[in-house]
């Protein structure tokens, strides 16, 4: 991509029907690090790639707990990311306030996409250089959700964003199959094995994360190093 006389604002349409400073923001998620998402009828696992800017450095978060029901991973610029969370948490909890129950998934998911969308045709704010895998259990079920700054939405059964994840996506299609008669160890070890093949390192507790939720009694969480060890070490086994 290169700078031209199109790029200058979000409101001006190149002659070829495109709009460069959205693709310029779908391209900052390209580039992020990588996320992978997947889900059977019970549970939900995201992974994510953890990136430090040096060694002396701790890493990034990729991961947050939105509610006791949902959490998301992110790719691209973490600092819109981390602004997304803190307006996600605000609608959870208006949404809890007002109803008196939890925010559906699929609502939620509608939010994030419908203010990444705003942003792509008003003068004044730049396109979210983030993307979402939105990851929930609801009375309808598990749901992964993804989102981009262009503001389209994605529902998916397995999913991958961010650098080098089409390699991951190609793993997940060969095993989408096998989703729905997995346990949640299982579809935790899956989703690593996605994760590995976009990672250019051997994959430690320190350089990844995972967390899961789902419908029995399982909340969000984050898993703790012992967990993930435990996790990595089976990897390896036959699947």
């Amino acid at each position: 991509m290169f700078r031209n006389q199109y790029d200058q604002d979000v409101l001006t349409w190149s002659p070829q029907g495109r709009l460069h400073q959205v693709e310029y923001a779908m391209e900052a998620v390209k580039q992020g690090g990588a996320a992978i998402g997947c889900k059977n009828d019970e549970f939900v696992v995201l992974a994510t790639l953890k990136r430090a800017a040096s060694e002396l450095s701790s890493s990034q978060k990729k991961l947050f707990r939105i509610d006791e029901n949902v959490g998301i991973a992110i790719s691209g610029l973490t600092a819109d990311g981390t602004a997304a969370v803190k307006a996600l948490r605000n609608d959870c909890i208006s949404h809890k306030f007002t109803f008196e129950s939890q925010v559906e998934i699929a609502r939620l998911a509608g939010r994030v996409a419908d203010k990444s969308q705003i942003s792509t045709q008003r003068a004044g704010a730049r396109p979210s250089g983030v993307g979402m895998l939105i990851a929930g259990v609801d009375e309808q079920g598990s749901h992964l959700f993804q989102t981009c700054p262009s503001g389209n939405l994605y529902e998916h059964v397995a999913a991958a964003i961010g650098a080098r994840s089409q390699a991951s996506k190609t793993y997940l299609e060969r095993n989408v199959d096998k989703l729905g008669a997995l346990s949640l160890n299982q579809l935790v070890k899956l989703a690593l094995r996605a994760l590995r093949e976009a990672s250019t390192d051997p994959l430690t507790d320190k350089t990844c994360s995972v967390a899961v939720v789902g419908s029995k009694d399982t909340p969000f969480r984050i898993l703790s190093a012992e967990e993930l060890t435990s996790a990595l070490e089976g990897l390896d086994e036959q699947e």
